[in-house]
């Protein structure tokens, strides 16, 4: 039992050592779409982009492809909807805040949404910029944007973690 526990606590500290908060340089970053302090920020291309009706788990996709890594958002029935990168599905309900209050995590429309990468120092993490559906397109919303940052690393054995906070821009 005792090495049942050890190994379990073992694997949720591995998976929690991934769960690095975003600094407040790279949250910058992908919500000017630009650099930041240290952080600097790259465009991804989704001008080209597949449609998956029957994707996997049930899932509609929209999938992009970045240098031969498959990253995309997976849709299944108004909820649970996920964002997808190489083989994970990565539920939008299970973001970290980064912000102090915890933000609510939003689905978005995928090719509506800024998709890019930004590197702080050592770290990389995929960045979706959207500005909400409809409120955030027009009138004093137009500044508010949600962000997702999920930190990428080289070794995809474990699915990487994901951080949600809403920002309004200066």
């Amino acid at each position: 039992m005792k090495k049942v526990l050890l190994a379990l606590g073992a694997s949720l500290l591995l998976a929690n050592a991934w769960a690095v908060k975003p600094s407040e340089d790279a949250i910058n970053a992908c919500l000017k779409l630009d650099g930041s302090g240290r952080a600097t920020y790259s465009k991804i291309d989704t001008t080209e982009f597949q449609s998956e009706d029957k994707f996997k788990g049930g899932y509609q996709a929209t999938l992009f492809s970045d240098k031969g890594q498959r990253i995309g958002y997976a849709e299944k029935s108004g909820k649970d909807d996920a964002l997808i990168w190489g083989r994970w599905l990565v539920p939008l309900a299970s973001a970290l805040p980064f912000n102090d209050k915890a933000d609510v995590p939003s689905e978005f429309t995928p090719m509506l949404a800024m998709w890019g990468y930004v590197r702080d120092g050592k770290q990389r993490l995929l960045c979706v910029n959207f500005n909400f559906d409809g409120i955030g397109r027009s009138g004093s919303f137009q500044k508010v944007h949600g962000l997702y940052l999920m930190p990428i690393r080289s070794s995809n054995k474990t699915k990487p973690a994901l951080y949600f906070g809403v920002r309004e821009l200066p």
